[in-house]
């Protein structure tokens, strides 16, 4: 005797019992499943604030983090879209299935979009980054060319001191004025030449990592979105051009 005759012979002899069974079974698998969907949205919630909606670095952390946890909320889909199948007779386990067949279509969707939206923003951020240096290259070139135009150190003590954010200068300079002045251009010219080479290689470097981890968001986003949309189109039924297009090609 297989196991399938087993249990035959079990709900044969005591359907009841047997009904009752199933109903407990498939409301704890689909409980467990909304408490897995629950945990995971709670630790995202709860890891992003303060809420910086506006900030491109909050939304692609955001991005990030909802793709890595995919896997979570799948799995816990998967259970809810299975509790049904034990418990045939019960309007609440559809009623949830049905819910998060839905939600799976919207999520695949959402997956979808993520894609761009993440080059989007990881573009908005480096060019933001490298936008910050050049201006700080940019007021070291301002500040170089202040200081070739004043003609004694009286002029050269009120240019620094008009600076907002003013460096410290000794009350009685050991050099004379000029030899003074051309040290200062000269080691602001180094500081330039520093500045504007660290920002060719950290532009690189920057734009190498974030590809690197855009590319594999992207591929676990395809991934993750091919698996809600088999749960979206659980009923055969899916209307959603993404699962569709999914379903289509699985």
């Amino acid at each position: 005797m297989d196991v399938e005759e087993i249990i035959g012979a079990i709900s044969e002899s005591d359907p009841g019992l047997s009904r009752r069974k199933r109903s407990r079974i498939s409301f704890s698998i689909a409980i467990l499943g909304w408490l897995i969907i629950g945990s995971t949205l709670n630790t995202i919630i709860f890891s992003f604030f303060p809420l910086k909606l506006a900030a491109p670095e909050w939304q692609l952390s955001l991005i990030a983090a909802l793709i890595s946890s995919s896997f979570a909320f799948l799995v816990g889909s998967i259970l809810i879209g299975l509790a049904p199948f034990f418990s045939n007779s019960d309007n609440v386990l559809r009623n949830w299935q049905r819910t998060m067949s839905r939600l799976a279509g919207l999520f695949a969707v959402l997956l979808v979009l993520f894609i761009p939206l993440q080059f989007y923003l990881g573009l908005r951020v480096l060019s933001a980054k490298t936008n910050s240096s050049l201006e700080a290259i940019s007021n070291l070139k301002a500040i170089a060319k202040g200081i070739a135009v004043v003609n004694s150190e009286p002029e050269l003590r009120m240019y620094l001191a008009s600076l907002p954010n003013p460096p410290a200068v000794p009350d009685k300079f050991e050099a004379p004025f000029p030899d003074i002045k051309s040290r200062a251009i000269q080691n602001i010219t180094a500081q330039i030449n520093t500045e504007t080479n660290n920002v060719q290689i950290g532009k690189s470097e920057a734009l190498q990592t974030f590809l690197k981890e855009a590319i594999r968001n992207s591929s676990q986003a395809i991934l993750w979105a091919a698996g809600f949309s088999v749960l979206a189109n659980i009923s055969g039924n899916a209307k959603n051009p993404v699962v569709r297009f999914f379903t289509a090609l699985l």
